[in-house]
């Protein structure tokens, strides 16, 4: 298990305000990250290492982990018409809801920051610029015979914001009437031991 932080990269299909339900019951927080192939390769660098270092212990405790194949740490992007766009994209995904070991239930949610490093409750949608602090867990798989990576995201922090209704309502002119009161849910805290946003 080791922390990183992307470089800046584009949101795409995120569900990081609240957890998904469409394919796991108790929800999921999940994200990809586009980011072009000169940009990403410190982070491939980084969790290629991260990936060794955890092949070294799978090995130690079972030699048959030696013979499974590395699994990607990234697609490359291709565009509509099945050519390659020169962009990687990462997949992160974090449970909504995980028992520990001891029987205990976790509530998990994914810290939101902004530019300016203050929490923010922004609704992020595709093409909103972002730095993700995530953790890196090993896996190596008997069923499939794969060593790879889950990408868990544990805080973004958003640069640009696409796709919110701030930007639907530059349509309008202020009026006299209703006004909404600006409720602001409280956001975890990331340590951020190791993140540097």
């Amino acid at each position: 298990m080791s922390k990183f932080v992307t470089p800046k990269g584009t949101a795409v299909w995120p569900h990081l305000n609240t957890p998904d339900t469409k394919f796991v019951a108790e929800g999921e927080y999940h994200t990809k990250l586009r980011l072009s192939a000169e940009d990403a390769q410190p982070l491939v660098k980084q969790l290629e290492a991260i990936r060794s270092t955890f092949l070294e212990e799978a090995v130690r405790k079972d030699p048959k982990v030696k013979q499974y194949k590395m699994a990607d740490l990234y697609e490359e992007e291709v565009d509509d018409q099945g050519d390659l766009t020169g962009n990687y994209v990462f997949k992160f995904k974090q449970k909504a809801v995980i028992q520990t070991r001891s029987g205990s239930t976790l509530n998990m949610k994914v810290a939101l920051f902004d530019s300016r490093k203050e929490p923010t409750d922004a609704q992020i949608g595709g093409g909103s610029e972002l730095r993700i602090a995530g953790t890196a867990i090993g896996y190596a798989m008997p069923s499939t015979k794969m060593v790879g990576l889950s990408l868990r995201p544990n805080a973004v922090q958003v640069i640009q914001l696409s796709g919110s209704a701030s930007g639907a309502a530059d349509a309008f002119s202020v009026e006299d009437g209703f006004v909404g009161d600006q409720v602001k849910e409280e956001v975890p805290v990331f340590d951020g031991e190791d993140a540097d946003f």
